[in-house]
């Protein structure tokens, strides 16, 4: 089977509240969904990036990014950490973890984390649509078994 995802997630203080980042925005973008937004640099709230799907699953990714900011906006200058890359990568950032939202049926049963969620993937699959369509499109899927996936994180 594909893999879904590859990359790192890291819990940070939940007043890690406040993005920047370079790559496909505003809305959330994927490999294989992000027609609608456009490569520039978006500063968005963390609250703001989750899309509130009646059923919960994956969502408010960015795709294509080379560097995202979060900012501890009560700390100012002291409270940020910036991760960058040559190649593109794709970020989440969120009050939820992939385990709460997998395991709810309906948006109004999930329970925010203690956390500010912040996912880094080198690669994932797409959307695709197997629920309602075909499987996903060869070009969409995370196939690779030997990759390198270098980042730059400061503290």
């Amino acid at each position: 089977p594909d893999l879904p995802r590859f990359g790192l997630r890291f819990f940070l203080p939940k007043t890690y509240n406040q993005v920047k980042y370079y790559g496909y925005g505003p809305y959330e973008s994927y490999i294989d969904k992000h027609r609608a937004s456009y490569i520039g640099e978006f500063t968005a709230l963390i609250e703001d990036l989750h899309e509130d799907y009646i059923k919960p699953q994956e969502n408010g990714s960015h795709y294509g990014c080379r560097y995202v900011k979060l900012e501890d906006m009560a700390k100012q200058k002291e409270g940020k950490i910036l991760i960058s890359s040559r190649e593109p990568f794709s970020f989440n950032a969120s009050y939820y973890t992939q385990e709460e939202l997998g395991s709810k049926k309906h948006n109004y049963e999930l329970e925010k984390s203690e956390y500010t969620v912040l996912n880094i993937d080198y690669k994932q699959n797409g959307m695709g649509s197997a629920a309602c369509g075909p499987y996903l499109k060869e070009a969409y899927r995370f196939k690779e078994r030997e990759f390198e996936f270098k980042i730059n994180i400061k503290w």
